[in-house]
């Protein structure tokens, strides 16, 4: 899996569902209400009736769908504009594209549709990029007209542009020449051309708060040489994954603070992760698969009442393996009126609250040498989050499938970095088997923090 997907994936384990005051419900208890009221909206101003099937159907377009969602306000920004009764607001679509409404008509018309068949302004925008691109015809000079546009990259670049780095740079984003007709249509896509004295570097600095100098130390930092771009697109999309790497360890130092973990025992566990990933070998790796689906299995309990005895052995079962795969040694203990008590895994697992009390656990590697203490003074999670840590794991050794997405023009509009999280913890469930789930979750999120840091130097 990609560095940046690990690295993510690590952060969203450790604050959707370890830190139960931070996440909600994967959708609010008045989402129906609201939905209700924004389709009652949206429908005014389109002037027709606009059903749950079609926003489903706009959601489809991105490969996105409603329940990916937690709130509609997200939804609505995620959606953009509403096409307006008397249609006001697409004119610009008509100056962007010299087409008229009549014209507009006819090309929908072509394919099969009408203007009532969109509600937004973004999907309107998307087809009619789509339906005009179809009808362009290939330029028979394409060839002959890339050498010439070739020339005039390579004067603001500063250095010969090649056909073959036109050929790399799509290859980025899945594309090759074949699949563009134009020389403009190429280079739109392709997008802004780092000029020779990189002034325009200068577009970090309002996207990252870097500016230039500073820029070209971090891409030193990390073996990257400006004279091997050509498109600021290109740049951004290398770049992006140390900015995203340097908020995570931001929000993970605070994350873990919660849990009263110093520095430097983030720095033991994650070198006492990090040991493991590097002598993993296959079989241990299929028996984190295998963890990942025992975990997926505990979907809907809130008690250990709840919870057959062969359940509860199960559990248990799958705590004592993750344990042991990562080589950890876990003493409990309760913390009350400065006073540390041991706790025994069985009496933890049967504990139900915690009354002026904390609940500490401490991590040893099996050298007995000190990792960390975790203090807990809330509800952990319950088992919906250990089922999405199971699957999250799971995915997270798999490699991503999905494409680098190249922003244009008529297709800036990528699905939201939503996360579906499991319900909030109740009242009365048992808090020590929340707190078995939270640690398999904790231990799970540093294994793939470090396992990024792994795939990192092997870079």
């Amino acid at each position: 899996m990609e560095k940046r997907a690990i690295a993510l994936l690590a952060f969203v384990l450790l604050v959707f569902t370890v830190m139960p005051g931070f996440a909600s419900a994967a959708q609010s208890t008045g989402f129906e209400k609201d939905f209700a009221k924004y389709l009652e909206r949206v429908s005014n101003e389109r002037g027709f009736t606009v059903t749950e099937t079609d926003i489903e159907y706009s959601l489809s377009l991105y490969e996105d769908t409603l329940d990916n969602f937690e709130t509609v306000e997200d939804l609505e920004a995620f959606l953009g504009e509403v096409i307006q009764k008397d249609g006001r607001n697409i004119r610009y679509l008509y100056e962007d594209y010299e087409i008229s409404k009549e014209e507009l008509g006819a090309l929908l018309a072509e394919n099969g549709e009408t203007l009532d068949d969109y509600v937004f302004v973004d999907d309107l925008y998307q087809a009619v990029d789509f339906y005009l691109e179809a009808r362009i015809v290939r330029d028979p000079d394409f060839d002959k007209n890339l050498e010439i546009r070739l020339q005039e990259v390579s004067k603001v670049r500063g250095f010969m542009v090649t056909r073959e780095d036109v050929v790399a740079s799509l290859a980025r984003y899945e594309e090759t020449l074949d699949n563009f007709k134009t020389i403009d249509r190429l280079f739109d896509f392709l997008g802004e051309i780092i000029k020779k004295d990189l002034s325009n570097l200068d577009y970090f600095t309002d996207v990252y708060d870097v500016n230039k100098d500073e820029l070209l130390a971090l891409m030193k930092e990390n073996g990257l040489n400006i004279n091997d771009y050509i498109f600021i697109d290109d740049l951004d999309q290398d770049i992006n994954g140390f900015f995203e790497d340097m908020y995570l360890i931001d929000e993970l130092s605070v994350l873990m603070e919660e849990y009263g973990v110093t520095m430097e025992e983030m720095d033991r566990l994650e070198a006492h992760f990090l040991s493991i990933f590097e002598t993993m070998d296959d079989e241990t790796l299929e028996r984190v698969f295998n963890l990942a689906e025992r975990m997926m299995a505990f979907e809907d309990f809130d008690t250990a009442t709840e919870l057959t005895p062969k359940e509860a052995a199960e559990l248990l079962s799958i705590y004592k393996e993750f344990v042991s795969i990562f080589q950890l040694k876990v003493e409990f203990s309760l913390i009350q009126d400065g006073t540390e008590k041991p706790l025994s895994l069985t009496a933890l697992f049967n504990m139900t609250e915690l009354v002026n009390a904390d609940l500490k656990i401490s991590l040893y590697n099996l050298q007995g040498e000190f990792l960390a203490d975790l203090i807990i003074t809330g509800e952990m999670v319950d088992s919906e989050s250990l089922h999405d840590t199971g699957q999250a794991l799971s995915n997270g050794t798999e490699k991503p499938t999905a494409p680098p997405i190249k922003k244009t023009a008529s297709s800036d509009t990528t699905a939201p970095a939503t996360v579906k999280g499991g319900e909030l913890p109740k009242t009365a469930s048992n808090y020590g088997m929340g707190t078995l789930a939270g640690l398999l979750i904790i231990s799970g999120g540093i294994f793939l923090f470090s396992k990024t840091r792994a795939t990192s130097l092997e870079k």
